[in-house]
């Protein structure tokens, strides 16, 4: 049986004429609705090789044109912070997040 699960819409899009990461439209509405944004599962999947071999995970750069290798998830993680404005991050493995928050003083 297969099952049938809509997409989850990404938080991030890739702006590909800069090459550079963005907020989705999605995120972007969240925003103008007034609403706060958590997000989740920062760096569950294995990004070794890059976004494009990141599944589900990864779905804000399928193609992995901006997240190439591990250090490029501190680009995810600034425009999320950044561009998306996110009140909090989930990790299943904070280490990168918490570095991220104690070098730019964030709590």
């Amino acid at each position: 049986m297969k099952i049938f699960a809509p997409p989850i819409p990404a938080l991030l899009a890739v702006d590909a004429a800069n090459n550079k990461l963005v907020p989705s439209q999605y995120a972007l509405d969240i925003k103008a609705a007034g609403l706060d944004i958590i997000t989740w599962s920062f760096e569950r999947a294995d990004l070794r090789r890059g976004a494009a071999f990141g599944g589900f995970y990864a779905a804000y750069d399928p193609a992995g044109q901006v997240v190439q290798t591990d250090s490029d998830m501190y680009l995810a993680l600034d425009a999320l912070a950044r561009d998306v404005e996110v009140i909090g991050v989930f990790s299943d493995w904070p280490a990168t997040v918490s570095y991220y928050a104690s070098c730019l003083g964030l709590e």
